[in-house]
This record gives structure tokens, C-alpha cells and sequence, in this order.
């Protein structure tokens, strides 16, 4: 057999040959429903050997990383934070994350209200092309049915975030011409999630576990099974959650080494550490978004927009979120309560004795390194006073003048989030379990924090849940979407304070805000195409 794939040490190196050759034009600039006609015949032209089908798998990957000011359909993740009690954004430039956190937002808004749609269905393209195309080009058969399996995961994925922010949206399963695309109406949600679900099935009963070739960044089987999870839980439907986090924990009883909590016994780091590029690609790891460091648009640029000041030297950035009072106050101290209940809160050193999670998501004042000194709250940029540890690397040494320079990889799905779905699905159809205990003891235990209270009710339990999730999940964009799937976002979401004040009033309506408008602009072109209540 031929070399299965051309050779890369990371899907970091990517070629994006494809993109110039049968796209003509970047998402930013044009949508894929409003691309100049490109019919079967043409985007057949391309596929005419096995080097021209690995190009073009490897271009969806170019819709997810981007630049800082090009976007990506990953563009800014963490700071789906900021519509959250966790953070507060600086600037409605960024994307109009600060737009939508204020329930100001509308179908015209544009920003990541475009971008989602944009870079999404600009992957559904290329991910189409590739499934219609392969089928016609000579080339291995294990591993046409690998690349096959790679592109309806990256298909799934992208459609499974699409569905969760607009709901009812077009499902484009084959390469369509612009005059298709531009009639193409929205699809029941129902139609939507079995369609995904039958891409990620055929991605889990064919992918390996460890990515094809050894080429880091490609999914694998338990990124198929991890995105189920997550889209299961999502969606209310408890027991098939279940059963998908019951492989993923199997999978991990029989490879401890290959998948499992990084879990060495020491709470100050081990967290930590999940998130650094000295340990990346590390067994937690089920599935992320890679980047390079050094080169503009292929690194990522979380480090100057979330990393103390004072700005402009070498890995120094803006500090554009702030985390609120609301997430300082949700780690709790060392004996498992509250800081409004525990005896070893001191309000004079307020970060002392507290779970070792609250250092390792944010910065603190007094406490933190940083460059060689220690943080206070002058370098925090737009932020004055916390600023985010998690995601920054203190030893980088790019990042001037807002390149796009970064090596942290973006990690979408971890282990810890499989044992906590699991502990919460078993625990809304159960009640508390000793496998609900096990489960969420594992992240606690890991975390330098004691073990939940034994003879807890279920009520109980899924406040547990909950704020274990607030803790272990900051600025890993998934806190938004759990506050609209448990029906709280309403009462939580308008309490956000800094420093004792409401500085950033936020509205969030049900049923309205459970949903992201249709960008107008697809409206506008498309007549067949429904608005979303409320907008």
C-alpha cells in the first residue's frame, strides 16, 4: 500500500491549495450560498488524484483556525464566555460578542452572527466536495473509506454547533450551484440531528483511536463519540448521552494511558497543564483545533487577546475580558464550601485556601507570575483587575501587534466533560448513583477538592453538577450553551457584576435568546428562508 497520507507532523502544517484552486474566495468575503456558480462538473475537475483528496480534506481545517481579523467558525470560542455570568467583554468590535451579551443583538447585527454561518456552511462545502469527489479517484480503499469517515465527522461538527445556535437551518449534504443554494430552505432540527448523527455513527464505526497516520488533530473515534455526547446532552435526550459517555469511559478503563484525566497528584499543575503547549495533544485531549506558532493566520491569537499587558511586548496582549465576580466567587474553598460559609475564608487574602481551579483560570492580583515579576492589575489591559491564566502561555514570546501568532491548541471536547455529562445524565434519570458520585469525585479528586457529600437528593446533586461545571469550564465556550439547555440563562445571565457594581447590564429573553437570529443578509437573498422567533 502507498503512504496513506502525505506526510505532516500536525495537521499544523496544513495546505490550503484547494481553497484557491475550486473555492475562489474566502468566507469573510462571500458565504457559501452566495458563491458564484460552482456546479458538480467543476469541483470534479479537481479531484483528479489522491494528493488533490487529501487537499481538500485538509482545507476544512483552514475554516477553523483563521486570523484574529480574517474570523474562522472557531473565532474568538472563549468568549462565548462574555454572554455568560463569567466574564465581560471589552469591545463590540470583537466580533459583537458584547452586543448579543446585552439581548441587543438582531438579524443585522453581523459579527459571530454572521461568521458561525459564513465559515459554516463554507465547511459544509468543502466537506461535501470531498464526500461527492472521492468516490471517482484511484486510490487506496482503507484509506478512501479513512478520508470519508474524516469528513462526515468534520461535516457533524460543524452542523452540530450550527443547529445549536440557529435551530432549524439548511441541510446541505452534496455540492449544490448557487441558484440551489440561494433556494435552499431551512431543514427541521429534528432532520438535522439525524443527519448528524448519522455522519458521526459513520465516523465512530470507522476511525481508528488514534488519528490516521499519526497525524495529530485528526479526529478520531472518540471525537465522533465526544461530539454525540455533548450534542445528546444538549438536546435533552439523557440515556443517549448516556450510552455514548459509557464507551468513551470504557474505552478509557481499557487505555488509561491513551484517554483519562491528566492526574498526577498534584492540583496546583495538573489542571493547568490540560491547557498548555508544553502538553498538548495530552490524553484529556478528545478532539481540538491546532495551531503553529511564528506564522500569522496559521497560530492562534488567544494569547493577545486574553493575556495580561502592558501591550505590545513580545507575548503581552490586551486583556479584553474581564471574569467577573460572579466566577471569582464560584471556587470554593479547600473544605468543599462556599466562601460565604466556610471558616477558612479570609476576606484580607481572599485567594488563599480556595480550589486550585481559581489560579488556574484566572490571574490574581498579587499572587500570579507573570513575565518574571508578579501580576497586579495595571498590566490587565482592558481588564482592571482579574485577567485569564487559562489559554495564556507565559513563555511565549510572539504575539506584538496582534499576530495571529500562537501555538495553544484550542481543545473543543476533554475527558473531564464526558465524566461530568455523565454524572449529570444519569443523575436527571437516575437520581444520584454511587456512579454519579465516582464520576464527579474523579474531577474533584483531580482538583485538589474533597469529595461530594455522600446522601445528597437529586435536587441536590444537580446543583453540584452545576457549579462543578461553572468551575471546571471556564472560557472553554460551553458555559452559554448549559445555561440555555437548564433553563436558567434568564435569572443568571442579568446578575453579572464587577467589583460589587452592575457595569455591564445584560437582558437575556426566553424564548427568544434561546436562539441566534438568521443573518438578514441570507434572508435578503434567499425568500424560502424563516427568521427565527422574536427577530
Amino acid at each position: 500500500m502507498q503512504e496513506t497520507f502525505i506526510k505532516m507532523n500536525s495537521l499544523k502544517n496544513i495546505s490550503f491549495i484547494l481553497a484557491l484552486v475550486f473555492l475562489g474566495t474566502t468566507a469573510c468575503e462571500k458565504d457559501f450560498l452566495e458563491k458564484t456558480p460552482v456546479d458538480r462538473g467543476s469541483v470534479e475537475g479537481f479531484f483528479q488524484t489522491r494528493e488533490d483528496v487529501v487537499r481538500a480534506i485538509n482545507s476544512v481545517y483552514d475554516v477553523f483556525q483563521g486570523s484574529i481579523w480574517g474570523g474562522s467558525f472557531y473565532w474568538m470560542h472563549q468568549n462565548f464566555d462574555i454572554l455568560t455570568d463569567n466574564g465581560v467583554g471589552c469591545c463590540p468590535w470583537e466580533a459583537q460578542y458584547t452586543t448579543i451579551a446585552k439581548g441587543e443583538h438582531a438579524s443585522t447585527t453581523g459579527g459571530m452572527i454572521n461568521n458561525k454561518w459564513d465559515f459554516g456552511y463554507e465547511g459544509v462545502f468543502r466537506a461535501n466536495s470531498v464526500l461527492d469527489n472521492i468516490d471517482g479517484v484511484d486510490m487506496d480503499a482503507t484509506e478512501k473509506l479513512l478520508i470519508t469517515a474524516e469528513a462526515r465527522f468534520l461535516r457533524g461538527l460543524i452542523y452540530q454547533e450550527m443547529t445549536n445556535l440557529y435551530g432549524d437551518i439548511p441541510l446541505i449534504m452534496n455540492v449544490i450551484t448557487r441558484e440551489e443554494g440561494l433556494a435552499a430552505a431551512r431543514s427541521a432540527k429534528s432532520e438535522v440531528l439525524n443527519a448528524i448523527y448519522s455522519d458521526l455513527d459513520f465516523a465512530e464505526a470507522n476511525l481508528g483511536m488514534a488519528p490516521f497516520n499519526g497525524d495529530i488533530g485528526r479526529p478520531t473515534k472518540q471525537s465522533a463519540i465526544a461530539v454525540k455526547t455533548r450534542l445528546k446532552m444538549y438536546t435533552g435526550d439523557y440515556q443517549g448521552a448516556i450510552a455514548e459517555a459509557r464507551k468513551i469511559m470504557a474505552m478509557s478503563d481499557a487505555n488509561p494511558d491513551v484517554i483519562g484525566l491528566i492526574n498526577t497528584g498534584n492540583p496546583e499543575s495538573d489542571y493547568l497543564s490540560v491547557f498548555l503547549p508544553t502538553n498538548e495533544n495530552n490524553k484529556e485531549v478528545l478532539f481540538d483545533i491546532q495551531y503553529v506558532n511564528g506564522t500569522q493566520g496559521e497560530g492562534n491569537f488567544m494569547q493577545v487577546a486574553l493575556a495580561p499587558g502592558p501591550e505590545g511586548g513580545a507575548g503581552n496582549g490586551w486583556g479584553s475580558i474581564t471574569p467577573t465576580d460572579q466566577l471569582a466567587d464560584a471556587f470554593y474553598m479547600l473544605d468543599g464550601l462556599p466562601i460565604a460559609e466556610s471558616p477558612m475564608y479570609d476576606p484580607d487574602n481572599p485567594y488563599l485556601n480556595r480550589d486550585p481551579r481559581l489560579g488556574s483560570n484566572l490571574f490574581l492580583p498579587g499572587i500570579t507570575p507573570w513575565k518574571g515579576g508578579i501580576y497586579d492589575e495595571s498590566l490587565g489591559g482592558f481588564s482592571n483587575w482579574f485577567a485569564i491564566r487559562k489559554w495564556v502561555d507565559p513563555a511565549a514570546t510572539i504575539g506584538e501587534a496582534g499576530c495571529s501568532c500562537n501555538e495553544t491548541n484550542l481543545i473543543l471536547f476533554r475527558y473531564a466533560d464526558i465524566l461530568m455529562y455523565f454524572a449529570e445524565a444519569v443523575n436527571e434519570t437516575a437520581g444520584p448513583t454511587q456512579e454519579v458520585y465516582d464520576a464527579i469525585n474523579q474531577i474533584r479528586q483531580r482538583a485538589g477538592m474533597p469529595d461530594v457529600t455522600a446522601g445528597l437528593s437529586q435536587d441536590e446533586m444537580r446543583e453540584v453538577i452545576r457549579h462543578e461545571r461553572h468551575v471546571e469550564f471556564p472560557w472553554e465556550g460551553t458555559r452559554y450553551f448549559d445555561l440555555i439547555r437548564w433553563g436558567i440563562a434568564k435569572d443568571v445571565i442579568p446578575t453579572v457584576t464587577l467589583f460589587g457594581e452592575s457595569l455591564d447590564a445584560r437582558v437575556f429573553i426566553e424564548p427568544k435568546h434561546n436562539l441566534w437570529p438568521i443573518p438578514q443578509k441570507e434572508i435578503d437573498l434567499n425568500p424560502n428562508l424563516s427568521q427565527n422567533p422574536g427577530y
